[in-house]
């Protein structure tokens, strides 16, 4: 019987300033993962922001918009604050900031979030934190988990 084991590959930056002083309620897109060569197992995304002085529900929410091929992807706001279409967003998780001005930082396992591991994944994060995140300080990472049989 063969021996699977999980490899993860090298951190890859989405982007380090699309968080960059985002205003509470609002929506950015950190970018698109295009794991369509290497089919992982799952793909994690490291979230860190550092926020101001937070209120209400005092997170980061992280979520997806999937393609299978990088050309069409599901609905769902990328910018701006309108919550209309934030139902078709597949949900990730969140980063919880908990402590004004402090760099919170978090991962999430997008295979155990969706099930599956799409082509295309665009990252879309929405400041659910009460305030306007810090002018800098902010980053949004992912990391590939491949398997090898042996």
């Amino acid at each position: 019987m063969a021996t699977i084991t999980v490899v993860p590959g090298a951190r890859q930056t989405l982007t380090t300033s699309a968080l960059n002083s985002l205003a509470s309620a609002t929506y950015v897109s950190a970018g698109i993962v295009n794991v369509s060569a290497i089919d992982p197992l799952d793909v994690v995304v490291e979230i860190e922001a550092t926020p101001g002085t937070v209120a209400g529900n005092k997170q980061l929410a992280v979520f997806a918009r999937v393609s299978m091929d990088g050309t069409n992807y599901t609905t769902g706001p990328t910018s701006g604050t309108t919550t209309t279409n934030e139902p078709n967003l597949r949900f990730i998780g969140v980063l919880p900031l908990n402590t004004n001005s402090t760099q919170q930082r978090n991962a999430l396992s997008v295979m155990s979030a969706l099930g599956y591991v799409p082509p295309y994944i665009e990252i879309v994060v929405k400041n659910d934190s009460g305030a306007v995140l810090a002018a800098s300080g902010h980053g949004v990472y992912w990391t590939a988990y491949t398997g090898n049989s042996a």
